[in-house]
């Protein structure tokens, strides 16, 4: 089970709209209290409609480990983009790090591509495997190489592999995401940062929206085919700036870390009461709708119910996931506690 959410200093403010809480990845933001006798907008809106007291409550939580394995193509046409990712690497790091996720970074590559970097210096978070990656094998790499870096990766993290390469795999998508499922005994994302194809299947030189000259050796379907099959980044590796590689990559990483099962219930304004009957909570996974999880009675009623439940029906300090609902935020996103709009619950 992710862990759990702390509370931390915050305010409320009184008002016509419904208020609430956002959890994105390492705290609550505090949307702006609305304006006298008007609207706080969508960031205010309620599934339970309008005239809602609003109340917002800044809390930390912490979120779940995440694994990364990154594997470098080091054939001599790939300079330019080895100096990039050497650049931009432990800043990926360190953002995600911010997030307040516990990281562990893998990196594949040989020793001139994988470059002196902080990462290394920090074998808490960072793994080096020595790997001769050609423009071709990268694939058959991760899969041969997985007993040297599976004692790195967790159990209970999301796990992510990032390509970077110009050329094409010898190892076709489905083979590889079959053998590596087995593997590691779960599911993965897989991000791609490779050649495109232009119309008539050739590597994208200037065209294909790309802005500068890239000479790509082969597209890299197979990579892209990967992303597309486990809900990846598909990155062109022809790209002057590589901040617009990382930044996708991160968010990515990031929202994909388990969000905590329990959350504390913000305080009331001073002098004012709680209503547990007006409380509800609104998940949205990454890219898509956001949905609201009625409440259920107790622990006991949830059955398999996306829902939740009061640690204490009589006199609530905490919200908790029902166990299918639990399950369903451990890939991550954005929870919202709204407040002061008439609670629904399960059927």
């Amino acid at each position: 089970m992710p862990p759990s959410g702390r509370a931390g200093s915050g305010s409320g403010a009184a008002g016509n709209a419904g208020g609430s809480s956002t959890i994105p990845g390492g705290q609550v933001t505090q949307p702006p209290p609305p304006p006298a006798g008007g609207s706080s907008g969508a960031a205010g809106a309620s599934p339970a409609g309008e005239g809602c007291a609003a109340i917002s409550q800044t809390a930390e939580v912490e979120r779940g480990p995440v694994d990364v394995v990154w594997i470098i193509d080091g054939s001599g046409s790939m300079l330019d983009e080895i100096i990039a990712v050497q650049e931009n690497i432990t800043n990926f790091a360190n953002m995600i790090s911010s997030a307040g996720i516990d990281h562990h970074v893998v990196m594949l590559a040989t020793d001139d591509v994988a470059g002196p970097t902080p990462l290394g210096m920090d074998p808490a978070h960072y793994l080096y495997v020595p790997a001769i990656v050609d423009s071709h094998n990268a694939l058959q790499l991760l899969l041969d190489q997985y007993p040297q870096y599976a004692p790195f990766l967790r159990p209970d993290a999301p796990l992510h592999f990032v390509v970077v390469s110009d050329d094409e795999s010898d190892v076709p998508a489905a083979t590889f995401q079959m053998q590596m499922e087995m593997l590691a005994g779960k599911k993965f994302t897989f991000h791609a940062i490779a050649s495109e194809a232009d119309a008539n299947g050739f590597p994208c030189v200037g065209a294909c929206g790309i802005p500068i000259l890239c000479g790509g050796f082969a597209p890299g379907l197979q990579y892209y085919a990967l992303a597309d099959a486990t809900g990846g980044q598909k990155i062109s590796i022809c790209i002057a700036d590589w901040s617009m590689v990382f930044g996708p990559l991160q968010d990515a990483v990031i929202a994909s870390a388990p969000l905590p099962c329990d959350y504390p219930i913000p305080p009331p304004p001073a002098g004012g009461t709680l209503d547990p009957d007006k409380v509800n909570l609104e998940f949205t996974a990454p890219g898509a709708q956001a949905q609201v999880f009625p409440r259920a009675g107790s622990e006991t009623a949830c059955a398999q119910s996306l829902a939740w439940f009061y640690d204490d029906p009589a006199t609530p300090t905490q919200i908790r996931m029902c166990p299918a609902a639990c399950t369903a935020i451990g890939g991550g996103g954005t929870i919202q506690i709204q407040l002061g709009c008439e609670t629904i619950v399960v059927d």
